[in-house]
């Protein structure tokens, strides 16, 4: 079971947890008559964040360069703005609309270690562009600062989509979002997966958490492999699994989870077959 806490106070995540766990009786003033404890057991803890400036508040950390180089702009380790709002599927396009669990929707979460030592020692401020947008992005200068310039769209366009392997020839590698825009709409140009990304500092270490919601697991999958950019590499001798290869040289996944979130009135202990209850 998951069970994920999100709010922009910290001190509302904190309570939550503390009353469905047992450790306290009221939260927000309401008493808490039946908690968790005597159900469940935590397995583990995971932490998060994001926001322009907390990831360079928090740079200390494993995995990151002792020469603390996100920028203090920056809502992510990375030093680029993510997750724009164009570029996210609605809830409702998320949302189950038949069976059992209509109304509900699915969930992937992966736990990823970041190595950006090579990301800002290695790589330049075009480089880095290059890498995570695309090498178009780069070129044309499309990117200012963190990327806030963008406004609200990763300007990730079919021309840039349709030159990837332009790209991986003329420039020896391909970036990120260019190959994830390949699989991440359908064929009326929906966008297909709603994504909530935090970072962490979990274990004193560089980390991001992937929680990604959409009708079907299937539809996270075919975004993962186009992200994952096999096609390229088997074309490009430049390109390998990780190298060149957008932003795979610098995140590993320690561990990943599918997850099915019931609709409301089935959100506490839901039963398999609800419908039979």
């Amino acid at each position: 079971m998951l069970l994920h806490f999100a709010s922009d106070r910290a001190d509302v995540v904190l309570e939550a947890e503390e009353a469905l766990i047992g450790d306290r009786d009221r939260a927000n003033g309401v008493p808490v008559e039946v908690g968790l404890s005597g159900i469940l057991s935590v397995d583990s803890r995971r932490t998060g964040f994001v926001g322009a400036g907390m990831p360079a508040e928090r740079q200390d950390v494993k995995g990151i360069p002792g020469s603390k180089p996100v920028p203090d702009a920056a809502p992510l380790f990375m030093g680029f703005k993510a997750g724009f709002e164009r570029n996210q599927a609605t809830e409702e396009y998320v949302t189950l609309d038949e069976g059992p669990f209509a109304g509900g929707t699915t969930k992937h979460v992966a736990k990823l270690r970041q190595r950006l030592d090579d990301w800002y020692v290695e790589q330049d401020f075009e480089d880095r562009v290059a890498e995570l947008f695309s090498p178009t992005h780069a070129r044309r200068g499309l990117v200012e600062g963190v990327g806030d310039n963008l406004g609200d769209d990763s300007g990730v366009t079919a021309e840039i989509v349709e030159r990837i392997e332009t790209d991986a020839r003329e420039y020896g590698r391909v970036g990120h979002a260019q190959k994830a825009a390949r699989a991440s709409r359908d064929d009326e140009g929906n966008v297909r997966l709603l994504r909530r990304h935090i970072e962490s500092t979990d274990d004193d270490e560089a980390g991001l958490h992937f929680p990604s919601l959409q009708r079907g697991i299937s539809d996270f999958e075919a975004v993962q492999r186009a992200m994952n950019g096999m096609d390229v590499v088997r074309k490009t001798p430049t390109i390998s699994p990780r190298v060149n290869n957008g932003i795979l040289e610098y995140i590993f996944v320690q561990n990943r989870g599918n997850f099915l979130v019931p609709p409301r009135p089935y959100r506490s202990l839901p039963h398999p077959r609800p419908d039979e209850q």
